[in-house]
């Protein structure tokens, strides 16, 4: 994953946005342009705190250009998640940056609405940080990659390693093995899995996440593991287990109306959420080839 352009969707009468944070910091690293937008909603007047916008906005820009990043700002009134995708689709952008901080007052599942129709909508990779921005440093720290060991896999750990700027720190690389049970379950009286093929069945999930690893350009400093269970809930275990401050899942081309594992994460989680499609879209690839 190359990143050149960064979409940032930002809020400018919040004192500090973690979305920006985040994203001035993967410009920096990566040498991207970084684009700031803010979607005035349908709801609120555009001219509502006009003056407080612009100053706000010419403060990031400042921040960006001062940090040696290309930057370019734009405003307009109307959905948010409409205007996201169209500046999206319009610039080829690489990777899409947005806030997760849930206002107050509002449900988990509430916060994640836009978002879920940004990631809904484009093929493009997504990240939703989460915030405070003041309580987060520049670099994440525990890094969760949830890989399925279909030929996307590569796309979804190399996206990883290059939002995390290939940090010294290792990623794990996680696989959940959802045809056998967890050693504690309660066994059926008829179950023909034994414990010998169970141990089979991980140790072959194991390598094959190895070779996922191993096919990933660069040097991406990892550790492996393999769980059973339900795939959501265990990616959600682990992370929190390890205190990740970034999980990272792909999204699949059907994406299923009802859910998938990326929409279960992102409407159960307040951790930072990176989404990679498993396909691009034609007109956007060639707009990034030109």
């Amino acid at each position: 994953m190359d990143l050149k352009r960064i979409l940032v969707a930002v809020n400018p009468l919040t004192s500090r946005d973690a979305a920006f944070e985040r994203a001035l910091a993967i410009a920096r690293a990566s040498g991207a342009e970084l684009y700031l937008l803010h979607a005035v909603p349908v709801n609120e007047r555009f001219s509502f705190a006009a003056a407080e916008r612009l100053e706000r906005m010419a403060e990031l820009r400042r921040r960006a250009e001062d940090a040696g990043v290309r930057v370019d700002t734009s405003e307009q009134h109307g959905d948010p998640a409409d205007i996201i995708e169209l500046h999206a689709h319009a610039r080829g952008v690489d990777l899409i940056v947005m806030g997760g901080d849930t206002p107050r007052g509002w449900r988990r599942r509430d916060r994640s609405m836009v978002a879920e129709r940004v990631i809904r909508r484009t093929d493009v990779p997504t990240l939703i940080a989460a915030g405070p921005a003041a309580d987060s440093p520049s670099a994440f720290r525990h890094v969760l990659v949830a890989v399925d060991l279909s030929p996307a896999s590569t796309d979804v750990l190399g996206a990883a390693a290059a939002v995390t700027a290939r940090q010294a720190r290792p990623m794990t690389v996680l696989h959940t093995v959802t045809t056998v049970e967890a050693a504690d379950a309660v066994q059926s009286r008829g179950r023909w899995i034994v414990p010998e093929y169970r141990t089979h069945l991980l140790n072959d999930a194991r390598r094959a996440v190895r070779e996922i690893v191993a096919a990933v350009r660069g040097s991406v400093a990892t550790r492996v593991q393999v769980s059973t269970g339900p795939t959501a809930g265990t990616i959600l275990e682990t992370a929190a287990d390890m205190d990740a401050d970034l999980v990272v899942v792909g999204r699949s081309r059907g994406f299923s109306i009802l859910g998938s594992t990326a929409l279960r994460v992102l409407r159960r989680s307040d951790r930072s959420l990176l989404v990679i499609p498993s396909v691009t879209r034609p007109h956007v690839a060639r707009q990034r080839a030109a």
